[in-house]
C-alpha cells in the first residue's frame, strides 16, 4: 500500500512539472498546427465544408515546384557550408589562440540580431556602393558584383545569420572531446588526417548533426530575410504571406494549404537527412 501510494505521489508531481511544457506544446505548437491543418481543409472564404482544392491547385501549378525547390536549395545550401565552415572553425577556436574570446563573440552576433535587420545590413553592405563593392571596384579595379537581390546572395546571407547554430554545437561537441582518445590514435601510428577522419569526426557527429539540424530548419522558414534580400526570388515563407497580404480577400486557405506542405516536405527531409547523417564515417 505504501509503495501505491508513493507511486501515486511521483505520478502527480511528475505530471506537475511536465503541466507547464505540455500547456507551451498545446497552445504554441499542436492548436495553431490542428487551425491550420483545418483551415486548408476549407473551401476559400468559408467556414463549413471540406476539400483538398487548395492542396491540388498548389500542387498543380509549374511555378509551386519552382518555389519549393527554391527553399530546398537555399536551406540545404546554406546547411552544408555551415557545416564546412562551422568544423575548421572549431577545430581553430579549440586551441584557444589569442583573440579566441572576440571571435567565439562574433559568431554569436548574428543569432543575437533580428533577421530584419540582418537583412538590411547585409543589404547596405553588399550593395553598389557597400564595403564589398568599393573593395572590389576601387582597389581591385574588377567589375561590380551583383549579390543583393540573387540566389548567391541569398545563400551568403542565409549562411551569415544561421551558420552560429551548427558552430557553437560542434564546438561545445569537440571541446567536450577526450583528447587522450586522439593522442592514442597518434601513437598507434595514425596520421593527423586519419586522426581526424576517423577519430574526431565520428566523435563530433552528434554536434554537428544537432547544429546543422537547426540551420536547415531555421534556413527551411526563414522569412524576414528573403522578404528584404530576396527580390523577385520568394521561398514558400514568403509565397504563403503574399497569399494572405497581396489577395484581397486574403486567400487563408491556400495559405494554410501551402504551410502543411512546408511542414510536411521538411519532416521528410530531416528524417532522411538524420538518417543519412548518422551512418558512420567510412
Amino acid at each position: 500500500m505504501g509503495d501505491f501510494l508513493r507511486r501515486q505521489r511521483q505520478g502527480v508531481l511528475t505530471l506537475l512539472m511536465l503541466s507547464p511544457g505540455l500547456a507551451g506544446f498545446l497552445g504554441l505548437f499542436f492548436y495553431p498546427m490542428l487551425v491550420t491543418i483545418v483551415r486548408s481543409l476549407r473551401p476559400e472564404g468559408q467556414d463549413v465544408g471540406w476539400t483538398v482544392a487548395s492542396y491540388i491547385e498548389f500542387l498543380s501549378k509549374p511555378g509551386s515546384r519552382g518555389v519549393i525547390v527554391l527553399t530546398f536549395a537555399l536551406a540545404i545550401a546554406s546547411t552544408f557550408l555551415s557545416v564546412l565552415l562551422s568544423v575548421p572553425l572549431a577545430l581553430i577556436l579549440r586551441e584557444k589562440l589569442r583573440g579566441h574570446r572576440f571571435f567565439r563573440f562574433t559568431i554569436l552576433i548574428p543569432i543575437t540580431l533580428p533577421g530584419l535587420v540582418g537583412a538590411l545590413g547585409l543589404l547596405v553592405f553588399y550593395g553598389s556602393r557597400g564595403w564589398i563593392n568599393l573593395f572590389v571596384t576601387q582597389i581591385l579595379h574588377l567589375e561590380k558584383l551583383n549579390i543583393n537581390y540573387t540566389i548567391p546572395g541569398l545563400i551568403i546571407f542565409y549562411l551569415w545569420h544561421y551558420f552560429p547554430y551548427t558552430a557553437l554545437t560542434t564546438l561545445s561537441t569537440l571541446e567536450g572531446l577526450d583528447r587522450s582518445v586522439e593522442e592514442a590514435a597518434a601513437v598507434s601510428g595514425a596520421t593527423p588526417w586519419q586522426v581526424l577522419r576517423h577519430v574526431v569526426l565520428p566523435l563530433i557527429m552528434p554536434g554537428v548533426l544537432a547544429g546543422s539540424v537547426l540551420t536547415f530548419m531555421a534556413a527551411f522558414g526563414s522569412f524576414s530575410i528573403p522578404l528584404v534580400a530576396g527580390g523577385n526570388y520568394r521561398p514558400l515563407s514568403v509565397a504563403i504571406y503574399t497569399q494572405i497580404q497581396s489577395f484581397t480577400p486574403a486567400r487563408w486557405s491556400m495559405g494554410s494549404a501551402m504551410s502543411v506542405v512546408m511542414a510536411i516536405l521538411q519532416v521528410i527531409f530531416l528524417s532522411v537527412y538524420m538518417r543519412v547523417l548518422r551512418r558512420p564515417v567510412a
